[in-house]
């Protein structure tokens, strides 16, 4: 036997002597970092046989340790390309936060182990390993074949080491290169230590600007202020101890849900918003900039006393229209007929943008709606006119006739009477020479009737802008990711309107499903999902069964449609399993790792 071969075949003999009750290892060749380990995953009742390692939902995949060391990481991907091999991350907890295949089919071998995003490889867990081995005894190691404690990890050989913080010393997880046992060379040993240095001193450089620069400023304005102060980003939301006093949890919510519709439309406000409770607040606040990306925004908030006048209009601020009154007989749940929206709206957006146009049309000014597809817009318009001139009609105009037949529609709107209110939907996708054509024809009219408009928010040089002037006035309603306070009674408003004869709830896990999902085809989506989850249900409760599968799916991109079909089987698959992972994977044919993948991949909830 060659050398190596020899010194494989010692230790495993050593190992099947420990097992079986040896305990002096000091004559067995075996290292003492490696015997150590084989004594404590005894002690902590590792099974020698099979890998059980566990799952953990709630992992940072996009932590800052993460994002310092995915160069890294792709660089060694780069080196392995085509190489039977895998790079992976840990945090301190032996939790692999990423993981980057040399070859698909040695991907497929190692999920089989579980060595896999989201899992652990913990010592006490999955015993000796190039990564919970690291973490116990706080150096770099090398562990080949038969030095695994447990068999099924035995064909692979793994190279460890940790990553350091560079400031307190204190180890913030672990880079593994992880091969076939008989490819293994000292010269990964060398590599991951290497390569786990570049990680610490990427930690050293990085800093989070943006989140940074927002904290700074909260900072700053909460050190020389004695009001309340929000701060609310992407990410974070942070704020003093004033606000969370001042304001309840719903009416918190609710606030920041504005703040998020606004930052990304003003760089400054000064708003009057009357939150969910029927509370009135000031907000005064600035967005934080950092090149052309918006940080987020902070504000100081003070209550409004009753009777006390909405805030001055001050040089480079916004304020929006006051808001209507809550309704005093139940401020917590407003009634249909007292709020706009389709149930009530406690959305400060939405209030502010129905306030503007019911504005508008009692001073007979054309006003246009902005707003995501889907989002309520035309809804919005019908609403105000309804309440202007109850025996009115709304007729709208779609964007395609405004293409055909510039002339006609003008003079279509011309010969109507002053009760009708003409909405010219998605002017955004009128080209130039139609949409110039419409204005001119609607200019020269002597006397027209009512015109509104819905569109996207429009860049200044669309085709469709032409049409802006035409419109005095403008409002631009949120899109449902912004409602979060409304999406229970807008869910009910829905129901009723789908099946206004019988009474048909949501399940709260059906309605936690819901307030989790995204809703990029907003009340629109909403409705659909609503109308597909009555049609699938014989009881009065709507189960999260019933629901459209992409509700159980947040993706990061667009999916194609064979990713499509893939989520939905795998959603079909955990709600036949009762939400049994394990069973799920098993019925789709997969491996437990590559489900969590899946899982993670499309987003899919609980």
């Amino acid at each position: 036997m060659t050398d190596s071969v020899d010194s494989r075949y010692r230790i495993a003999v050593a190992r099947a002597d420990f097992l079986e009750g040896a305990s002096d290892l000091r004559r067995s060749g075996v290292a003492d970092h490696v015997a150590a380990s084989w004594r404590r995953s005894a002690s902590s009742g590792v099974a020698p046989s099979i890998v059980d390692s566990p799952y953990f939902a709630d992992l940072d995949f996009e932590s800052r340790l993460v994002r310092c060391a995915e160069p890294v990481i792709d660089q060694l991907a780069e080196q392995v390309a085509d190489v039977p091999m895998c790079v992976a991350l840990t945090d301190s907890r032996a939790r692999l936060l990423a993981r980057k295949d040399g070859t698909q089919s040695f991907g497929r071998v190692i999920d089989r182990v579980s060595f896999a995003q989201g899992f652990g490889y913990a010592e006490g867990e999955v015993g000796t390993n190039g990564v919970g081995t690291v973490l116990e005894a706080g150096h770099s190691v090398h562990i080949v074949g038969a030095e695994h404690y447990v068999d099924s990890l035995q064909a692979f050989a793994c190279a460890g080491a940790p990553v350091r913080d560079p400031f307190s010393g204190r180890i913030e997880g672990v880079l593994d290169i992880s091969c076939f046992a008989e490819q293994s060379t000292p010269l990964l040993h060398s590599l991951v230590r290497s390569a786990a240095a570049k990680i610490e001193h990427n930690l050293v450089a990085d800093r989070d600007q943006s989140q940074q620069a927002l904290f700074d400023l909260y900072s700053r304005v909460d050190a020389r202020s004695r009001a309340a102060v929000l701060a609310v980003g992407p990410l974070m939301t942070v704020a003093n101890r004033r606000l969370q006093a001042l304001l309840a949890s719903d009416d918190r919510e609710s606030l920041q849900d504005h703040v998020q519709f606004l930052m990304h439309r003003h760089t400054t406000v000064d708003d009057r918003i009357v939150l969910p409770s029927g509370t009135c607040i000031r907000f005064r606040g600035s967005t934080v900039a950092i090149g052309g990306d918006v940080a987020g925004m902070v504000g100081v908030v003070n209550l409004i006393s009753e009777g006390e006048p909405a805030p001055a209009l001050q040089p480079g601020r916004l304020v929006l229209p006051a808001a209507p009154p809550a309704s005093p007989r139940s401020p917590e749940r407003p009634s249909p007929a007292s709020t706009p929206g389709f149930a009530g709206s406690s959305s400060p957006a939405w209030r502010a943008a129905a306030a503007t146009v019911d504005t508008a049309l009692t001073h007979g000014d054309p006003v246009i709606v902005l707003g995501e597809p889907g989002s309520g817009r035309l809804t919005l318009l019908q609403q105000a006119w309804a309440r202007h001139r109850p025996d009115g009609e709304v007729v709208a105009i779609a964007a395609d006739e405004m293409e055909r037949a510039p002339r006609s529609v003008a003079e279509r709107v011309a010969a109507q009477p002053e009760s009708t209110l003409f909405v010219l939907l998605n002017i955004d996708q009128v080209s130039r020479d139609p949409a110039s054509t419409l204005v001119d024809c609607l200019v020269a009219e002597a006397h027209l009737p009512m015109v509104s408009a819905t569109s996207s928010e429009l860049p200044a040089s669309s085709a469709g802008s032409d049409l802006l002037a035409l419109f005095a006035a403008s409002a631009t309603v949120p899109p449902l990711r912004h409602r979060g306070a409304d999406l229970p009674g807008l869910a009910r408003a829905l129901l009723t309107d789908l099946v206004p004869h019988r009474e048909i709830r949501l399940s709260p896990t059906a309605q936690r499903v819901l307030s989790t999902f995204g809703w990029p085809g907003n009340i629109r989506q909403l409705r659909e999902a609503l109308a597909v989850a009555v049609r699938t249900q014989r009881a009065e409760t709507i189960e999260v069964t019933d629901l459209p599968a992409y509700c159980q799916s947040t993706p990061r991109s667009a999916l194609r449609p064979v990713d499509q079909a893939e989520r939905d089987a795998i959603v079909a698959g955990l709600r036949a399993a009762g939400g049994n992972r394990k069973a799920a994977a098993t019925s789709l044919g997969l491996a437990r790792s590559t489900l969590y993948r899946k899982i993670r991949q499309y987003g899919i909830t609980d």
